[in-house]
């Protein structure tokens, strides 16, 4: 993922960014040991004179097919030109397609990704960007 972080890139295409967050999802399915499946792209080509690009991947992880237990997530990369980049993502546990809550009511994992390493755990959603989303029908691609 040479360059996912690179505050300075030559302007990238919606192909480009395809190959660079398949390659996110990729590293995320080696650090949680389950395979990250997407499910739906936001992405497009770079603008010449913007000041910013974002683009993301909705996937999903089967975490226990028997329970019926998955994890739903959003995949981001993010980069205001000449200052910085990053990346991330956001994971909500669902049961049987309903939402479920984490550990002392915990609403999400959020990981971070630098220095080519995952680091991150339990959040709260303070800004509730994610409340609305109860069931898993955001990740479905049936």
């Amino acid at each position: 993922m040479s360059g996912l972080l690179d505050c300075n890139p030559a302007l990238r295409t919606a192909d480009e960014w395809h190959a660079l967050l398949s390659g996110l999802i990729d590293s995320l399915s080696v650090h949680l040991g389950r395979v990250c499946r997407p499910t739906s792209w936001f992405i497009h080509d770079d603008r010449p004179g913007y000041a910013s690009a974002s683009n993301c991947v909705d996937f999903q992880v089967i975490l226990n097919e028997a329970l019926s237990l998955k994890a739903c997530g959003v995949a981001c990369v993010t980069v205001n030109f000449g200052e910085a980049a990053w990346a991330g993502c956001n994971l909500l546990l669902f049961a049987s397609g309903q939402r479920i809550l984490g550990p002392k009511g915990m609403d999400l994992v959020a990981l971070r990704y630098d220095d080519a390493r995952w680091s991150g755990g339990w959040v709260i959603d303070e800004n509730g960007e994610w409340e609305s989303h109860t069931d898993d029908d955001r990740w479905r691609d049936d």
